[in-house]
């Protein structure tokens, strides 16, 4: 934490840019960045299945179109990936709209 405050208070003062400001901009570049990697992820579990989301690949695997043990790892990821980037989409439009 003493490192952190260290380098705000230096940039603040060197780069003349206000304590609020960076914290803000750093805030939600940390969200955005969030966001597209979660967002890559799952574009590689859909790209790999043919499919365009969890329920997607739900489908395939209830008419067998991929077996259980084939796709069980990545679609509890894929679950998972999907509701953090809900709640990160949340947190950024409520912190975009304050």
């Amino acid at each position: 934490m003493v490192a952190l405050t260290v380098t705000l208070k230096k940039i603040e003062r060197e780069l003349n840019v206000p304590r609020e400001q960076l914290l803000r901009e750093g805030i939600r570049g940390y969200l955005e960045f969030e966001l597209r990697s979660l967002s890559a992820e799952i574009l590689r579990i859909h790209a790999k299945y043919g499919v365009k989301s969890f329920n997607e690949l739900w489908v395939k695997l209830e008419k067998g179109e991929v077996s259980e043990s084939e796709c069980f790892d990545d679609l509890t990821r894929l679950e998972y990936l999907e509701l953090r980037v809900e709640k990160i989409r949340k947190i950024l439009q409520e912190y975009l709209n304050t």
